[in-house]
């Protein structure tokens, strides 16, 4: 799986211009199939936030949060197109492959990408772009103007030739100033809701014993939205680093949750809280963890009522033993 994720190439966000917004697509092709990653995917963003996806798995168009009502003709007609989408960025695939005589199988992995935006902007102008890498190589942008798909590389000079004779370029460029912005169009009365939409988030903290002390657990959860910050604080005012790399989860109800975890050594008088940082809140969440003392000193409790019933029984058992030695042997009468 580490070597998929070499070969996919960064596709950077541009920034997001003072009220405008801009939808990204990004498609995925993988070859030869990998287990647990589909062999082709799309994922739609709106203004950086994940909305919308279809995949080779599922076959069908779905948003990520629960979706209106109101869009479900329009997904039906998104998976439609995406079914049909699929069949020819598989061609181009094998276009690639054969160009660079990968067919037969060279056991590696290939990734074909591609990443189609549009523009949106307050004054009611649009931009876009479109660009596509193979095996992490970004080698082909769509030029607008002149309408034809331009090389990156000198490597890719050949192929933007052969590419602009194969496929429609002009269905290119509508698709970004037609299709694309159509669909901004559609999605931003229900993005522009949650993007306002704000969900506190609930927090629990926990413990665990392990090999090297104790671990502590904060979890956060159900907060909207995505963006959050989460830390152990030891005496209020120290940072506990944790080893661990923590990942904010979706939930299926559109929000999300993440698990911090430290390892401490508890120290007597220390005091340790999980601090949560988040745009629903006015200030720093602070929820403090209590090592359970009282489960320590009952433990030391059995342990000393055990070791004095021990003494108490190794007393008697001496005691009585001792006794036994010192008493007068009966005489047994001798017989002839």
């Amino acid at each position: 799986m580490s070597n998929f994720a070499i070969l996919l190439f960064s596709f950077g966000f541009l920034a997001v211009y003072c009220r405008s917004h801009i939808l990204h697509y990004h498609v995925t092709l993988v070859s030869p199939p990998i287990t647990g990653v589909p062999e082709f995917s799309v994922i739609m963003y709106v203004d950086d936030v994940p909305h919308g996806k279809y995949n080779s798995d599922t076959h069908q168009a779905e948003a990520f949060s629960p979706s209106p009502k109101a869009l479900s003709e329009h997904l039906q007609k998104q998976t439609k197109y995406a079914q049909q989408y699929e069949v020819w960025q598989w061609r181009r695939m094998k276009f690639l492959m054969e160009f660079y005589n990968k067919t037969k199988g060279d056991g590696h992995i290939h990734v074909y990408q591609r990443k189609v935006a549009c523009e949106l902007h307050d004054d009611g102008t649009i931009g876009g772009y479109l660009e596509i890498a193979f095996d992490g190589k970004e080698f082909l942008v769509f030029d607008k103007k002149r309408v034809v798909y331009v090389p990156v590389t000198r490597e890719a000079v050949m192929v933007s030739h052969l590419w602009n004779k194969l496929y429609d370029t002009t269905y290119s460029k509508m698709y970004m100033e037609v299709d694309c912005i159509e669909h901004i169009r559609i999605y931003l009365p229900f993005i522009l809701t949650d993007l306002e939409k704000k969900v506190l988030p609930k927090v629990k903290v926990s413990s665990s014993e392990s090999e090297s002390g104790t671990k502590l657990h904060c979890w956060v959860y159900g907060f909207y939205p995505r963006d959050v910050e989460v830390k152990w604080i030891k005496n209020g005012r120290d940072e506990i680093y944790s080893e661990e790399s923590a990942e904010i989860l979706p939930n299926p109800d559109g929000t999300y949750q993440i698990r911090v975890s430290v390892e401490v050594t508890p120290e007597e008088g220390a005091t340790y809280s999980c601090h949560v940082d988040h745009s629903s809140l006015e200030k720093t969440m602070v929820v403090p963890f209590e090592i359970n003392r009282s489960s320590r000193r009952h433990c030391c409790s059995y342990a000393s009522v055990f070791v004095v019933g021990l003494a108490v029984v190794f007393i008697y058992i001496y005691t009585h033993a001792k006794h036994k030695r010192l008493k007068p042997a009966h005489k047994v009468p001798f017989h002839t």
